[in-house]
């Protein structure tokens, strides 16, 4: 056999095999793992014996698991949403503009989402901490009584929406401006001298043509909230109470607090669905042709 020809048939895939191993050792290997795991009582690492679906019929009667959901959901799509509105609006905004001011804007709004997560948060938690907070200081300053936030439940929830909101607004609007710049300026022109005015070209030609930009900045925004675990563990904790306490740090706390892993992986198998059902839903609501 010719090695010449061999080599040249395989040579892609022998260059892709690496990743691919890569790959399956860090992400296939452990979903099999962790599915196989949700079937046995693992607690504390002791392996109790094959449960069946004990441990996901445990979950589906918690009270505390279907609040943890809800409320990821509604920080989620709350998030998710006035990042992306946010992101669309200065997307507009700076398309419109050139110079040093549109790489101003983008610098500015990028901020967040490369900084590291943790520092913004923990920045986030000084700056209103009940005692010694920025915010509360500026109050006192001016004669106004201190917020104390994290002690309501309400202002708890609202301030995680906009922290996470905050964090992602700017990787929506680099995606979208990215889309926008994409667009052929013929077009715009073409419409305008048709008579379209400005909210007929916005959405008659920009939103359809970068359709594939908001739908990506969508998923990727949904699934990096819903999934968070960094920002709702260090600016509530979870509380006050578990009136933050998302899905994200109720698996957490199953496995690495309370070493319930066999329950834990089943939770996480839960999780693993859920994210592909906000893709599929995406997907078809937007009715984008992958």
């Amino acid at each position: 056999m010719n090695v010449k020809k061999l080599l040249h048939n395989y040579l892609g895939f022998l260059l892709t095999l690496p990743g691919m191993l890569l790959i399956i050792m860090i992400l296939v290997v452990p979903l099999f793992s962790t599915l196989y795991s949700s079937f046995f009582k693992l607690d504390h690492l002791q392996n109790g014996g094959y449960v069946g679906s004990a441990n996901y019929a445990s979950l589906f009667s918690d009270p505390a698991i279907w609040y943890s959901f809800g409320i990821t959901i509604l920080i989620t799509a709350a998030s998710a949403g006035i990042s992306m509105v946010l992101g669309l609006i200065f997307a507009l905004w700076i398309d419109r503009r050139t110079g040093m001011v549109a790489y101003l804007i983008q610098l500015i709004g990028l901020l967040p989402w490369v900084i590291s997560m943790m520092v913004g948060t923990v920045l986030w938690r000084w700056i209103l901490n009940g005692d010694t907070g920025l915010l509360n200081y500026f109050l006192r300053s001016l004669g106004f009584s201190p917020i104390i936030i994290f002690e309501s439940k309400t202002a708890s929830v609202v301030t995680l929406i906009i922290v996470m909101a905050w964090r992602t607004i700017g990787y929506s609007m680099v995606m979208i401006l990215a889309g926008l710049k994409g667009v052929d300026n013929g077009l715009l022109e073409a419409a305008r001298v048709d008579g379209a005015n400005t909210w007929q070209v916005l959405t008659h030609i920009k939103l359809p043509l970068i359709k594939t930009p908001i739908l990506l900045s969508t998923i990727v925004l949904t699934m990096s909230n819903f999934n968070n675990n960094t920002v709702p563990l260090i600016l509530t904790g979870g509380g006050p109470g578990t009136a933050t306490n998302v899905i994200s740090l109720e698996l957490y706390r199953m496995g690495f607090t309370y070493y319930k892993f066999g329950q834990a992986s089943a939770l996480s198998v839960l999780v693993f669905l859920v994210n592909i059902v906000f893709v599929v839903l995406y997907v078809r609501m937007i009715k984008y042709d992958i």
